[in-house]
């Protein structure tokens, strides 16, 4: 029995948050969850019933016809009924609308059942930091650690600031007022940077999202203009082919730390990908293709769209790995080991266009700030994909095969992305071949 049902291209199933955790304890009950996804958009919502890894069919997405269980059949069939309703809902929505957000849809998909949505988890009273604690436990092993990491900082942040503030905060008190005094703490008492700022207040933004999603709150102040996420374009440098060049062939056999560190910092430039992924290349990523080795991967930030970047071996990276890596790439080290190392190394190099004092301009606690740098205080683990778009760029490339690479969308982004000079920029225009000069 297949109880995934295609209409209208909606796909409806029962399943639960994590099944990590349902195999881990198979005799706990867990809620069920009807997940609806149409297009690239996916309603969720507790069915209300709980059950166990035991019992229950995976392939059926159904109760086990086991006798200690009770209630089976009953539950099954409002499991069916839930089935049909939302497929039934979509279908009439369909002929209405093209545009079927998923609150449009779960609104009058309750409206429909009123009896079968449980309302638990309305009636359920949350702080907004105890709702911040439930997301981050449901995201506990299910996202990156860097990025629980971050949802766990941004909650974190939010439980001092209610602590400052002496009280606590409703979900339905998250609005444009709460946005304001909260930057302004983040600003004042925290110092934090205007895009460390916008990156919590980005994470605040997901955390009400869940509530919403979830049913937790009504309250959509959130999403409205006032509640923005501020980010600003920061001091960022790339390495020219001359300076890449004096990175690779510089004599690091009495630093095996740095040499390490420098090895992969080279095949992130030479494959144009960011640090989650090219310090965790191995050996099963290589395929060969047409009598040509490359890396193949989905990129970590965009694994949600499934694009394969097929990362050609280059000489230099084959010569990387064969001279000190036994033929495979560079084992794994910590992110902050890299920014930290090749920093030393362009210090090392003692190169004029590397000691070049360099202009950086940023807010911080609400204040604009000034710093003069050596550029080879500017190198850190992402510049080795900024240094190859740039590169391939200014070489003539075409923007949309280094896009293939670097995973970009639009040419917006990437031209944000590369801070070409408008000299530059001018200069690969003539390359182009459009001017007669």
């Amino acid at each position: 029995m297949n109880t995934s049902l295609e209409r209208v291209k909606g796909t409806c199933r029962f399943a639960f948050k994590s099944i990590n955790k349902l195999k881990e304890n198979k005799s706990e009950e867990f809620t069920i969850y009807l997940f609806f996804t149409y297009g690239k958009k996916r309603l969720k919502l507790s069915t209300g019933l709980k059950t166990s890894y035991n019992d229950w069919d995976f392939t059926k997405q159904r109760f086990k016809k086991r006798s200690h269980i009770k209630d089976k059949d009953s539950n099954n069939s409002k499991l069916t009924k839930l089935e049909d309703s939302i497929q039934e809902v979509y279908t009439q929505l369909s002929e209405e609308t093209t545009d079927i957000t998923p609150t449009f849809l779960k609104n009058r998909f309750q409206s429909k059942l009123k009896d079968e949505i449980p309302k638990a988890k309305q009636a359920q009273k949350l702080t907004f930091s105890e709702l911040a604690d439930k997301f981050n436990e449901y995201k506990e092993g299910n996202v990156k650690a860097v990025t629980l990491r971050s949802y766990k900082q941004a909650a974190k942040h939010l439980k001092s600031f209610e602590s400052y503030k002496g009280r606590m905060f409703e979900l339905d008190e998250i609005n444009a007022q709460f946005h304001k005094e909260f930057v302004n703490y983040l600003q004042t008492k925290k110092k934090f940077t205007q895009n460390t700022i916008g990156k919590h207040i980005k994470t605040i933004k997901t955390f009400m999202n869940f509530a919403l999603t979830e049913g937790y709150t009504d309250n959509q102040s959130f999403k409205s203009s006032e509640f923005k996420v501020s980010k600003e374009i920061t001091t960022e440098i790339y390495l020219n082919a001359d300076e890449i060049e004096a990175f690779r062939t510089y004599d690091l056999s009495k630093y095996p730390k740095l040499s390490h560190a420098r090895d992969l910092f080279l095949i992130g430039y030479y494959t144009g990908q960011r640090v989650s992924d090219y310090n965790s290349f191995s050996e099963d990523d290589i395929q060969t293709i047409d009598g040509v080795d490359y890396f193949v991967i989905v990129q970590e930030k965009n694994k949600k769209r499934g694009r394969k970047v097929y990362c050609p071996i280059t000489t230099e990276i084959r010569e990387i790995m064969d001279l000190r890596h036994n033929g495979l790439p560079p084992t794994r080290i910590p992110d902050k080991d890299i920014n930290d190392y090749i920093k030393q190394i362009g210090q090392m190099l003692d190169m004029e266009s590397l000691n070049k004092i360099i202009k950086c301009e940023y807010t911080k606690a609400g204040k604009e700030v000034v710093e003069m740098l050596p550029k080879h205080q500017l190198i850190k683990s992402h510049t080795a994909r900024r240094s190859f778009a740039t590169n391939m760029y200014k070489a003539g490339m075409n923007v949309y095969d280094i896009m293939l690479f670097t995973g970009h969308t639009t040419e917006k982004e990437f031209y944000k992305y590369i801070r070409i000079k408008d000299e530059e920029r001018v200069s690969h225009v003539l390359k182009s071949g459009f001017f007669n000069v």
